[in-house]
């Protein structure tokens, strides 16, 4: 894992982990560098060390793998202290050797190895263009237990380290050197002639500032006007962005606050004391378990058949040239494929290219997107009328009105063009796929491929399989949306499928909460003390007030029993009364909101209160919020049920990815394991008698309560 060179009198020590694309730091890689340095320290023929990868990139962080035995039962928090402690005590032996130390990164170093690189006494980076380095560990609930916190905050101040450490906030490698974290940025085939010039040169001074008598911070200590402003206003900020769920942004303030304070090794023993609370915690437990390994395994097309070759869509068509279909074109053309787009107007099409070129535009301004990209995505994408354009095309996906009729009958014509292994699939929300498999006569040849809009920036894709998609179809399909960097979920057919039917759930108990009486504004604020970005009545604004009018009645056209009755009861009626007067929601500037010209969107009460008047006495926060939160893991459980899902994590990840789920919650299957099946059944029937038959457990999920069931196992 660690190849030692010499350079004269300097040693190198290259880590190039075998078998890994990328190194990770584990409790082995952290053995072997310490030996190997120890080495190099202990050779007098040595006067100086570079550190540095075999690799494109440096290291990528600590592999999560080891997180999961910090938080087990069976290991106390002294062990725990000790396993985070090995890396941090490498680094201060690094950082105190006596010997200068040049960190030579020729990419991306993020987490720990960013904290690898603080640790030696100058950095130096290779100009490669998407290198990315930062401290990313608050987004898994985390904090750097490695010295990232106090290390940065010595190197650049307690005010600029903010938003790398409770942000997780990533830069580039022009932008280390401007951030003042790296000494030098040179051309990547220079890199390690530069780090050894450095040390012949003696620029490199081994001894780390903040160990040497006298240190101040940059920028003064937290008790300076400027840093007390600046910490007393983030403590304000992520309180109120944190709800009180997510408990890593504050523990970093406090490691801020507190260990600046410190000399530099108590300062490091206090943060390590800080990663271990956070790592044993639920809340990191979860968000690693459904952010980063099924995630990880969502990208890597876990669920892809392995006997099917892999594929590559060269060409594709898209059929509606609206909102979702330009989204998906523009997507596609920009992971270089080649997209027809295609819609019953030619003028309407032209406007969905120019659509897309302003966007490609805005993205290239903003520096996301090179010129040449854009240039090369735009001229991928050709408009045209009718079915017959669609010839040659490897997919074609369908983005037409949600209506059956209209999706069959567009289903069929396309097959009318296309060859025999040309995949048809539809970005229906809500209809079966098998309803529309019927308009096919190859039916195994169809799909459903589920964005989420905006599809830009939407990372999840909901791919429902039919009874008829062959094997072949859905890898191939996988592929696909590999191809244009999407994460996807695989669900089996039904009715809403997934995301769908749990974001309708979340939505309804909003207006449900509404018809019985509970104040507007409460039920807003109940959502997003949840954690959810957006209030129940303010998603249904997003969404339309229309589409939720045709889902309720489409869903309520498929549904039987109790449970269902209960479901719609009162909804519609409020619905309907706002539907009645034009309140679609955003779209047209009225909802349950009022959208002004200029003013931001408000509740629009009067409107509300029409017809749904607030009741004189109101409920606790406390009990909207479950009720909000019961409707949404109420209704995963039924899907797992159904087997609309099968993959526990999968719908965790396609919860906080598709309808932005609380992810300290890692997820609601995950929430469900937290709360204990037994508990949650018990709370489902004391719901259910107070409030109705939509919060009744299904009968299978009753079944496995009997026993030690979990989501996730043990």
């Amino acid at each position: 894992m660690i190849e030692t060179r010499r350079d004269h009198r300097i040693a190198i020590l290259s880590i190039d982990m075998p078998g890994r694309a990328v190194n990770v730091l584990t409790p082995e890689l952290a053995k072997e560098l310490g030996a190997a340095f120890d080495a190099a320290v202990a050779d007098e023929g040595v006067d100086g060390i570079v550190v540095t990868s075999g690799k494109p990139s440096f290291v990528a962080g600590a592999d999560l793998a080891q997180m999961a035995a910090f938080a087990s039962s069976a290991i106390k928090p002294s062990a725990a202290m000790a396993m985070i402690a090995l890396y941090g005590d490498l680094f201060r032996r690094i950082e105190t050797c006596g010997k200068p130390v040049v960190a030579a990164a020729p990419g991306t170093a993020l987490g720990g190895g960013l904290e690898l690189m603080l640790a030696c006494h100058h950095r130096i980076v290779a100009d490669v263009p998407g290198a990315r380095f930062g401290l990313p560990e608050v987004k898994l609930g985390l904090l750097p237990g490695a010295g990232g916190t106090q290390r940065l905050a010595r190197l650049i101040g307690i005010a600029a380290s903010l938003p790398w450490l409770t942000q997780g906030e990533e830069i580039s490698a022009a932008a280390m050197l401007t951030a003042g974290i790296a000494h030098a940025l040179v051309p990547a085939d220079a890199l390690l002639s530069a780090a050894c010039a450095a040390l012949r040169e003696g620029r490199v001074d081994p001894v780390a500032a903040w160990d040497k008598r006298g240190f101040r911070l940059p920028g003064g200590d937290v008790y300076a006007p400027a840093n007390a402003a600046v910490l007393a206003a983030a403590n304000g900020n992520l309180h109120v962005a944190t709800r009180g769920n997510y408990p890593a942004p504050l523990a970093i303030l406090r490691c801020l606050y507190e260990g600046t304070s410190l000399p530099i090794d108590k300062a490091l023993r206090l943060e390590q004391k800080y990663f271990v609370a956070l790592v044993r915690g639920r809340v990191a437990q979860n968000m690693i378990r459904t952010l980063f390994f099924a995630r990880q395994a969502a990208d890597k097309l876990s669920r892809r058949p392995a006997v099917v070759s892999t594929s590559r869509v060269n060409r594709l068509g898209v059929l509606g040239a609206g909102l979702m279909g330009a989204g998906i074109a523009q997507v596609s053309a920009l992971a270089g494929i080649d997209v027809v787009l295609v819609d019953q107007d030619q003028a309407i099409a032209e406007r969905a290219r120019d659509g897309i070129a302003k966007a490609l535009e805005a993205d290239s301004k903003k520096g996301r997107l090179s010129a040449a990209a854009r240039d090369a995505a735009l001229q991928r994408i050709t408009t045209a009328v009718g079915s017959q354009a669609f010839a040659g095309c490897d997919l074609v996906i369908e983005a037409v009105l949600e209506n059956l009729d209209v999706k069959r009958q567009v289903i069929s014509a396309v097959e009318a063009h296309v060859g025999e292994s040309t995949l048809i699939a539809s970005n229906t929300s809500a209809l079966p796929i098998d309803d529309m498999a019927g308009a096919c006569a190859r039916a195994e040849n169809f799909i459903g491929l589920h964005f989420f809009s905006p599809v830009p920036r939407m990372a999840l894709v909901e791919v429902i399989v039919g009874t008829a998609t062959s094997a072949q179809t859905l890898a191939r399909s996988l592929d696909y949306v590999r191809q244009i960097r999407k994460t996807p979920i695989v669900v089996n057919d039904g009715c809403g499928f997934y995301t769908t039917r749990c974001v309708d759930a979340y939505v309804r108990e909003g207006i449900r909460l509404l018809a019985d009486g509970v104040d507007p504004a409460l039920i807003e604020n109940a959502g997003i003390a949840l954690g959810m970005p957006l209030g129940p009545l303010a998603l249904g604004d997003e969404v339309g007030l229309d589409v939720v009018h045709h889902t309720s009645h489409f869903f309520r056209s498929r549904e039987q029993g109790a449970w269902a009755d209960d479901r719609h009861h009162h909804v519609n009626a409020v619905l309907n009364g706002l539907m009645a007067i034009g309140r679609r929601g955003r779209k047209t500037r009225m909802g349950f909101y009022a959208y002004p010209e200029g003013p931001s969107r408000h509740l629009d009460r009067d409107s509300i209160s029409a017809h749904a008047m607030p009741s004189d006495v109101q409920p606790p926060l406390h009990d909207i919020r479950e009720r909000l939160l019961y409707a949404q893991l109420i209704e995963a459980a039924r899907c797992w049920v159904d087997g609309v899902i099968d993959d526990p994590a999968e719908a965790d990840l396609g919860a906080i990815l598709g309808w932005a789920f609380p992810s300290y919650l890692g997820g609601p299957l995950s929430a469900i394991d937290d709360i204990g099946l037994r508990d949650f059944i018990d709370r489902c029937d004391a719901l259910t008698k107070k409030l109705g038959a939509r919060f009744q457990a299904p009968g299978a999920l009753r079944e496995a309560a009997a026993g030690s069931f979990r989501f996730h196992g043990l």
